[in-house]
């Protein structure tokens, strides 16, 4: 505490403290470092979760005198050897809820201070007014707030001044608590209020005063800026109707932008207008309204610098990029995310788990789902990688695939299944969107998940054909950029979602199947919904009751696999998704479960259903024209109506045509073949042979025969540059999707006779 102080000397230049943070509770969430050197201003390094939570000394309840909340972990330990009861609340306007819980025994007889600073922004006193405001109201009695000695910038600065003995520090402690306690202030009054409060004056120069403006608007310590939005978190405070585009449930907090008429006040809560009456000397300043031409500035400016970032919202402890679990409620600056965790949620992650701890984590968790039938361990793995995904989100950059959870039947417990995750996750079931293979509508609904900051969404019981390129492009972007329904303001921000569906056998595009971690259940009862054989009869409350052992639980996986040294191992890239899959696929796989990868060619070859099309239409071409000549689709329309008694191959390249198609048609197959050519079903491709009488003739030829006449003709045949190494991001199936002869960078392809079984 003496060096803390600056009243000692440190024992040698650069010492390090290592203060922890801790919860209303007393749970470290995150450490604090600061490096001392003599006569060199204070260099102050924090991990996650620093400045975030509180500094409570040991025994702070047995001193004598009220609390004085002071700014920081410096100021918590200068107070405290001055012999003063301190604890050390964030700098971040935060951690009013916290110190309520911590204080909400307090005796009111022994009262409560906060402390604020003399900075030359207004931004400690300002901090103090909120602080104290925030207590009073949570506590339900005045807790006033005082400032230090004016000659000094912070309770610390002004107890060092020019004191280097022990016994000085106890008599400038009880100096100070005398003159706090001498200038208490209430936080409502007029007075407090007004002197933080900046003033802007209305004149001519539009672009002084709209800039006035932004600064005092960045005062407000619940406004963002987030995708060119000016933007406030609220919380959902009644159920959903039943056609909102995002069902959430009471409680789910949301991004919402700031409409003009909530700007307007807001501007006249961080800033004092004035304007100019009168003329010559008998000019005054008198009260005005911010102006209309200010506030719609303001509001379309879609860039304020005093306003601070807002990435996302989340609701539960995160992994950040730098291998920390941010857990601590408040706006982290250093990744502009505002974690908002309901009261009472204890996390204790081990500082360093073992390997040990990462499997008790994986046995905790696998408690939970023990009754579902996976259709294999790959399957079962992949629900670990739709738990871990939201949580790791921010450590990867990037997005992560869609997971599908699916069945052989009703009833096996798919909604079950995927409300255990988000009730780990959340503590409440997923948010519901409805899925529309209407693009225009399905674009909509996404930049309305967008703008809100949604995090999770759940498209439930997805029935027919599904995939789109607006869909896929959502599952592949980390941002999107589209205008705002009902006005012309562009939104161009983050796209935070991971995806959730569940369905029946569920049919998907070519290009979403590749976008997809599957997550299959396989049951063998005829009616599994009337199962009696199971560990948990209400799973979903099991799962609230135990959710903080839980959420542990996912988060010692996530940290064990960094604190191991992130290793890798070997796994077969996924296309699109290279940085989740170095981080959840590798957690996953480091904690001894399977890769959730192994699902996804499976998923492929049965969700595809073009591909499956047209792997029966390349093995009816074969039957049909074994010569290798080829022929028209008018040809090959004509025989599948001609025969009548057809073999089993041409049958079943009769359906696919129907099903690819719509119906027997000539042209719209030549469409189709167009859009396949050169691409490759299991080790075949379809490509043009000729024309006959000015029409295109169709042949089969295999991979490897196109490869070698490739290499021979590469000047004839220029490998399309706009492909990546892969080919289609990586994907192992395609070589290319577009309509011209161009082949790519062709992959391994699956084998055929397994396609057709």
């Amino acid at each position: 505490e003496a060096f803390a102080l600056g009243l000692t000397d440190p024992p040698n230049d650069g010492a390090n403290f290592t203060i922890p943070e801790r919860n209303a509770e007393g749970t470290i969430i995150g450490i604090a470092t600061r490096r001392e050197r003599r006569g060199v201003k204070a260099d102050k390094k924090c991990i996650a979760g620093s400045k975030r939570g509180l500094t409570i000394p040991g025994g702070w309840h047995d001193v004598l005198g009220p609390a004085l909340l002071v700014e920081g972990f410096s100021d918590t330990a200068a107070l405290t050897a001055a012999g003063l009861c301190a604890l050390g609340r964030p700098s971040n306007l935060g951690g009013a809820e916290q110190l309520a819980e911590l204080l909400k025994d307090w005796p009111a007889e022994r009262g409560i201070i906060v402390v604020g600073e003399n900075d030359e922004n207004g931004a400690g006193l300002d901090g103090a007014i909120r602080t104290s405001s925030k207590l009073s109201e949570a506590l339900g009695r005045r807790v006033p707030f005082a400032l230090p000695p004016t000659d000094a910038k912070d309770s610390r600065e002004w107890l060092t001044a020019g004191v280097r003995w022990e016994t000085a520090w106890i008599d400038r402690g009880a100096e100070l608590l005398a003159f706090l306690e001498a200038n208490l202030r209430d936080p409502e009054s007029a007075e407090s209020r007004s002197d933080c409060i900046p003033e802007i004056l209305i004149e001519k120069r539009e672009w002084h005063v709209n800039a006035q403006a932004c600064v005092a608007l960045g005062r407000e310590a619940d406004i963002y800026q987030r995708g060119g939005l000016l933007v406030h978190v609220v919380e959902q405070a009644e159920e959903p109707e039943s056609d909102a585009v995002v069902r959430r449930h009471v409680g789910a907090v949301s991004v919402r932008e700031l409409a003009k008429p909530l700007l307007r006040e807001r501007l006249t809560h961080c800033a004092k207008w004035m304007t100019l009456v009168g003329r010559g000397e008998d000019v005054q300043k008198v009260a005005a309204h911010p102006p209309d031409w200010s506030i719609s500035a303001v509001h379309v400016r879609a860039e304020w610098p005093a306003i601070r970032r807002l990435e996302a919202v989340v609701d539960h402890p995160i992994l950040l990029g730098n291998g920390t679990i941010l857990g601590a409620n408040g706006y982290d600056r250093s990744s502009s995310i505002l974690l908002r965790m309901p009261h009472g949620l204890n996390i204790a992650v081990p500082e360093r788990p073992t390997k040990d701890d990462v499997r008790a984590a994986v046995a905790e968790l696998g408690e939970v789902i023990r009754d579902f039938p996976f259709e294999s361990p790959a399957h079962r793995a992949a629900w670990f990688a739709s738990l871990l995904t939201p949580l790791a989100w921010f450590a990867f950059d990037g997005s992560a695939p869609m997971f599908l959870i699916d069945s052989n039947i009703r009833g096996a417990g798919k909604g079950l299944l995927a409300d255990c995750a988000a009730i780990i996750i959340t503590g409440r079931r997923f948010p519901v969107m409805n899925y529309t293979s209407d693009k225009e509508e399905l674009r909509k609904k996404i930049t309305t998940l967008a703008v809100e900051g949604e995090r999770l969404v759940l498209l439930d019981n997805l029935a027919g054909a599904v995939g789109n390129d607006v869909l896929d492009a959502a599952l592949t972007t980390p941002a999107w950029k589209d205008r705002i329904l009902g006005g012309n303001r562009i939104y161009n921000g983050p796209l935070n979602v991971t995806w959730y569906a569940t369905g029946n056998n569920v049919q998907l595009g070519a290009d979403t199947s590749r976008r997809v971690c599957h997550i299959r259940l396989e049951s063998t009862e005829e009616r599994p919904e009337t199962r009696a054989d199971v560990t948990h009869e209400d799973l979903r409350d099991h799962v609230r009751r135990n959710r903080p052992k839980l959420l542990t639980a996912a988060l010692t996986m996530l940290r064990g696999w960094v604190v191991a040294g992130k290793p890798r191992h070997g796994l077969k890239p996924w296309g699109s998704y290279e940085p989740w899959s170095s981080v959840v696929r590798e957690a996953v796989v480091f904690a001894g479960l399977p890769d959730p990868g192994e699902t996804r060619m499976q998923l492929q070859s049965m969700a595809d259903r073009d591909a499956n099309a047209m792997a029966e239409i390349i093995a009816g071409i074969l039957e049909l024209a074994p010569d290798g000549r080829g022929m028209t689709t008018a040809e090959i329309v004509k025989a599948l109506k001609d025969d009548a008694t057809p073999s089993a191959v041409v049958a079943d390249m009769r359906a696919a045509v129907e099903e690819l198609c719509g119906k027997l048609c000539g042209r719209a197959l030549g469409f189709k073949f167009r859009h396949f050519a050169r691409r490759n079903f299991g080790g075949k491709m379809i490509d043009k042979a000729g024309s006959a009488h000015g029409r295109n003739r169709w042949a089969v030829v295999s991979v490897t025969r196109s490869r070698d006449q490739a290499d021979a003709n590469h000047s004839n045949h220029p490998t399309n540059s706009a492909l990546p190494d892969g080919c289609d991001g990586g994907d192992g199936g395609d070589v290319s999707d577009d309509a011209g002869n161009t082949p790519g960078k062709l992959c391994d392809p699956p084998d055929l006779d397994a396609l057709f079984q």
